[in-house]
């Protein structure tokens, strides 16, 4: 199977920075990137980057290369200091992109401990269902001919979150390529 990784945001718009972790999601996920393809175990894995080409361009290239599926990496924020949790974006419209963000939620959940985000949905939820009217990662979830979902697996505003992050960043990267080989 070959597992696609897009890197959200680029190097000159890097995402929202946490300073629990001293960093932004870009640099922290190029990071986990390479953690992910570092224990692939049996998966080829590759990664894209947004930074010349936008969403769009990323995932044409995932699809040229031929990925089974697409797994997008951020982390997530709020100005609320105490919202916590994992979730998983997925396409409404794909069955598979549904099962797909299920096994990551599960696996992400047991390695990091977290609660589920949004509570109460078993952090798998839909564009609309994560920000609203917003439609938060639609665009990443629905650009690209393998299924696709977009992964928030903590809290860069929540101190405990990026605690557990940083510290099971490596459990992190073996739940992501976990969730995949059951798919």
């Amino acid at each position: 199977m070959k597992l696609g990784l897009v890197v959200g945001h680029t190097s000159y718009r890097p995402g929202a920075y946490s300073q629990y972790l001293q960093s932004a999601e870009y640099p922290w996920n190029i990071d986990l990137a390479k953690r992910i393809e570092a224990c692939a175990e049996g998966l080829e894995i590759k990664t894209f980057l947004r930074d010349t080409q936008g969403i769009a361009g990323a995932y044409a290239d995932s699809d040229r290369w031929g990925s089974d599926a697409t797994v997008e990496l951020h982390f997530n924020t709020s100005d609320n200091g105490h919202a916590t949790g994992t979730g998983v974006i997925y396409d409404p419209e794909s069955r598979e992109s549904r099962d797909i963000a299920k096994l990551l939620c599960q696996e992400i959940r047991a390695a990091l401990q977290l609660p589920d985000w949004p509570p109460g949905t078993g952090g798998v939820v839909t564009p609309f269902q994560a920000s609203g009217e917003e439609r938060r990662g639609q665009r990443s979830v629905t650009s690209g001919r393998a299924p696709a979902t977009l992964i928030e697996p903590f809290f860069g505003s929540h101190r405990g979150d990026c605690q557990v992050a940083e510290a099971g960043k490596d459990a992190l990267a073996r739940a992501i390529v976990a969730a995949i080989k059951r798919f």
